[in-house]
């Protein structure tokens, strides 16, 4: 069975602000859509926000999964859940008093934090005001170098928002962050500084803003910007049935890639980079499919299964 969220409708009374605490994360994780736009939209510093006319380009699913769901578990023994995407894994901790990083591990980059850096505070509302910094190392390429990692949180305003897909959130919480990275120096002596800047939008009991503007700058230029919104419906499952049900092989693998699963499932491969690159339909897939892999090129895939219980997210290293 399938379970989902319904849009959520928050209603206040008197002059109280909306006010976001740590979410209750259903035991087995939740998976979040996102419309997707490949630019970014203008947020205003007051309400209501409507963005029923954005058109996005694509989807974008981002998992939230008890620490267990991942094979990197053993390197992150502090962090409870890992949120798994297209971009890799990213470890995190929920306690009363924030949203806690301790790292990632995408196609290039690992980072492990002994200390974590705590992202946004709980509870937060629209005065919210934080600053939060770690030193760390990372491995980026094979080579090890220092980073320092900085988290900048200012409330803005609460109010209504309504998605692309017409559905409207009422008392959603926004915040600006930047988030500013510099790892070096390099051996050449050299520096990269990468910086952040997103406006946010929280919802009591999800585990991840419902709205992302994104612009992300590298040393100074401009290098990536998107918007993502929730899509209305947000499935969670029991991770233990649903990863038992699944068997991704070999891993690395070289030719062919095998997956079974207990019924036909939709599934897709994206790239590093969050390109889909395969992509087959429910209706299609076999209950132990071949796949081809001997032309991709090598390096690190994810692999989404969705059978509908859930969404189960693989990576696979090619070879």
């Amino acid at each position: 069975m399938k379970y989902r969220f319904l849009p959520l409708v928050f209603l206040v009374f008197g002059v109280h602000a909306q006010t976001i605490n740590s979410p209750n994360i259903p035991q087995w994780g939740m998976t979040m859509n996102f419309d997707e736009f490949n630019d970014t939209v203008s947020v205003s510093a007051s309400g209501p926000w409507d963005f029923s006319s954005v058109q996005p380009v694509s989807t974008y699913t981002m998992a939230m999964l008890p620490i267990s769901a991942s094979t990197n578990a053993a390197n992150y023994p502090d962090a409870t859940h890992v949120l798994q995407s297209a971009n890799g894994e990213f470890f995190f901790t929920y306690d009363s008093v924030g949203l806690k990083t301790y790292g990632k591990v995408t196609s290039s980059t690992t980072a492990s934090y002994a200390n974590p850096l705590t992202m946004v505070p709980f509870p937060l509302d629209a005065s919210t005001m934080h600053v939060d910094s770690i030193a760390s190392t990372l491995v980026w390429n094979g080579l090890t170098a220092n980073v320092t990692d900085k988290a900048e949180v200012q409330g803005i305003a609460s109010g209504t928002v309504t998605m692309p897909d017409g559905v409207s959130y009422q008392n959603a919480v926004v915040l600006s962050t930047k988030r500013t990275t510099v790892t070096g120096p390099s051996p050449f002596g050299t520096y990269l500084t990468v910086v952040e800047h997103s406006k946010i939008f929280w919802l009591p009991n999800y585990p991840l803003p419902v709205v992302e503007v994104l612009h992300v700058f590298s040393n100074g230029s401009l290098v990536f910007k998107r918007s993502l919104f929730l899509q209305e419906f947000t499935s969670f499952g029991n991770e233990e049935v649903l990863g038992s049900s699944v068997s991704v092989y070999p891993n690395p693998v070289l030719n062919e890639l095998h997956i079974q699963t207990i019924k036909p499932s939709e599934l897709r491969i994206c790239d590093a980079l969050g390109r889909e690159v395969y992509k087959k339909d429910a209706e299609s897939s076999h209950l132990d499919l071949v796949i081809d892999m001997s032309r991709f090129a090598p390096g690190h895939y994810f692999v989404s299964i969705d059978h509908g219980d859930g969404v189960i997210w693989r990576k696979v290293i090619k070879e």
